[in-house]
């Protein structure tokens, strides 16, 4: 079993899209978690129009409420409810294809304890988008290699990441200390010093770049970035530096 968690808050005009896309999946075994992380838009009301629209038969969504605002907070009242041996990690603005989680679960091999990949910013200027795919797909797996081997961390892509569900437990869980930026830079830390995360282009994730437009393409990749050596360098972070309140996550 995978449990696909799915943390939204104010996702109205993404959500259903998600979610039609997540139950479009090749794997066989799968359950899907929406918290519903205190919105203030539609959001609740959609995705409880469109759970009672899904057959009897085939996978199932579970839709809860974190009121507390963050990833992270809802993330760990989705683990919580989560009956699957890995977690899928997937944002509300995301579009996975169909081998998503057959994807997913084939890198968690061996020593492998958490799986990662690009995104793909679907909505943002082909110059973007090939400029992005192309750091992600050329200096992720490096610099990913060079800090799991110095013990310093990983990269695990927050939105786009497969991770065993024993080793997150064991890893405590999802740190609520972190409510947006550096959350995933935080797990990756903590599994990576219980096995290996892999970074795969089998993984390719369709992903809105809302984020970049209303913020600024270089102020979220400098915070972003900001956060990822802070942990490397094992500095102390502020929890104010992690929030995202300017747009919906």
């Amino acid at each position: 079993m995978v449990s696909v968690i799915i943390p939204a808050y104010n996702e109205e005009k993404y959500i259903i899209k998600t979610l039609s896309a997540v139950l479009q999946q090749d794997y066989p075994n799968y359950e899907v978690i929406v918290v519903n992380n205190a919105s203030t838009d539609a959001t609740e009301r959609l995705v409880n129009e469109f759970i009672q629209t899904l057959p009897a038969t085939g996978p199932q969504i579970i839709f809860c409420t974190e009121e507390k605002q963050g990833t992270n907070y809802a993330r760990e009242c989705a683990r919580k409810l989560a009956t699957g041996k890995i977690i899928a990690q997937l944002d509300a603005d995301c579009v996975p294809g169909k081998h998503w989680v057959s994807n997913g679960v084939k890198l968690l091999s061996g020593s492998a304890v958490a799986a990662t990949g690009p995104y793909d910013y679907f909505d943002a200027p082909i110059y973007m988008r090939a400029f992005t795919f192309l750091s992600q797909y050329l200096t992720y797996p490096i610099v990913s290699t060079i800090v799991q081997v110095a013990n310093r961390g990983g990269i695990l892509i927050g939105g786009n990441a497969f991770v065993k569900a024993k080793v997150l437990e064991l890893a405590g869980g999802y740190n609520t200390a972190f409510t947006f930026y550096g959350d995933d830079v935080d797990i990756a830390a903590k599994v990576s010093s219980l096995g290996w995360i892999r970074f795969s282009s089998t993984l390719l994730l369709p992903s809105s770049s809302r984020r970049y437009k209303a913020i600024g393409f270089w102020k979220v990749i400098k915070k972003y970035q900001d956060c990822f050596w802070n942990v490397v360098f094992r500095k102390d972070t502020n929890p104010f530096d992690t929030l995202e309140m300017n747009h919906p996550r």
